[in-house]
């Protein structure tokens, strides 16, 4: 078992010790982008489970591009980013699809370049850059892995709200058990579907990081409608405002899908996971009764270890640097690639 893994159990029954007893979690603190205020119910029967999946889904398979089947494209995505991390300014996203093993994708952003291609079974590569800027990740995921299955044992609550004057609901995700709350728990995860067209409005990883999705423009690829507009949210401000257009790929210059010998000389670059939820047990206390958390970004590298490390959502602001400081110098184990990293630091209050 890795030593993340580790992390995550030991915070997790460090929290759960405290069941039954007066201490209580400080709840998620006010953010512009959180769109569930109230209203929350609990999907308890095999129906209202049946309809809350079905909701997910029907947006998962709209947004799906890396699928059999899925007519070649070309995608480009000028992006602005900003934050607390390595590489900010304008860049941009690209991809060829052609095929699944056959594509060319790239991204510029504040000096870093990086270039990936597949031209067969087993034959990827590209220029490995140490790290993969931290909002090109993200990009990525909000782009091509925006809504992910949901194991059908989760636990699984929903609201009604009205997004852009139009009704939606949201799904609230969670591997754990949520006591009845009226707001979101730490450990929900957030979809949030237009009910009319199934479109995916906005999703959350974790509190405090937001991501919207704008179809103004009814960008339509074959039978698929695609955002316009993709913006992230990060400790409530801007992160990364993206443009998405999506065209026919057309005749594709073959030299373009054909790495270079200094390429493949390099062995297969760094690949990229897709988001993860990890605990994280903080060494000292908090104050009073009550469990404080700090929800915390990171990207963590092939060897394990933390960079771009930025706070998403907390409860008391006196916290903030102790939790940050504590995942910048942690090592979350060697995976041979780079993992975009959502890490709840959980200050319990000391035991008699």
């Amino acid at each position: 078992m890795d030593s993340a893994r580790i992390l995550f159990l030991a915070a997790a029954l460090c929290v759960s010790g405290f069941a039954g007893s007066a201490i209580s979690t400080a709840p998620i603190p006010a953010d512009p982008h959180e769109p569930v205020t109230g209203g929350i119910r609990p999907a308890a029967t095999p129906a209202e489970r049946a309809v809350a999946l079905s909701l997910l889904e029907r947006a998962r398979q709209n947004s799906k591009l890396h699928m059999p089947g899925t007519p070649p494209y070309k995608m480009v995505v000028p992006f602005t980013a900003s934050g607390n991390v390595s590489h900010v300014g304008s860049g941009e996203l690209t991809e060829t699809w052609l095929t699944g093993q056959k594509w060319r994708w790239t991204a510029q952003l504040g000096g870093a370049s990086v270039v990936r291609i597949s031209n067969g079974f087993r034959r990827i590569a590209g220029n490995d850059v140490a790290s993969v800027p931290t909002r090109v990740h993200m990009l990525r995921n909000a782009i091509f892995w925006a809504v992910r299955p949901s194991p059908s044992s989760w636990q699984l609550r929903t609201a009604d709200i009205q997004r852009n004057g139009k009704p939606a609901t949201c799904v609230l995700v969670s591997q754990f058990k949520v006591e009845e709350t009226s707001s979101r728990a730490w450990n929900e995860e957030e979809y949030c579907v237009d009910k009319a067209s199934g479109l995916l409005v906005s999703h959350s990883e974790a509190p405090g990081v937001y991501t919207e999705y704008g179809y103004a423009k009814a960008v339509q690829f074959h039978d698929q409608v695609m955002p316009d507009r993709i913006t992230i949210y990060v400790g409530g401000v801007a992160a990364l405002e993206a443009n998405f257009s999506i065209t026919d790929a057309g005749s594709v210059d073959e030299a373009l899908l054909t790495p270079t010998r200094e390429m493949l000389a390099s062995g297969p670059p760094t690949t990229l996971e897709m988001p993860v939820r990890l605990n994280l047990a903080a060494p000292t206390a908090s104050t009073g009764n009550t469990i404080q958390p700090v929800m915390v970004h990171a990207q963590i590298d092939r060897e394990g270890n933390a960079s771009d490390v930025e706070l998403c959502a907390a409860t008391q602001q006196s916290l903030v640097q102790s939790a940050v400081d504590l995942v910048a110098k942690q090592n979350f184990g060697a995976s041979g690639s780079q993992r975009q990293v959502y890490i709840q630091v959980t200050f319990s209050p000391a035991q008699p």
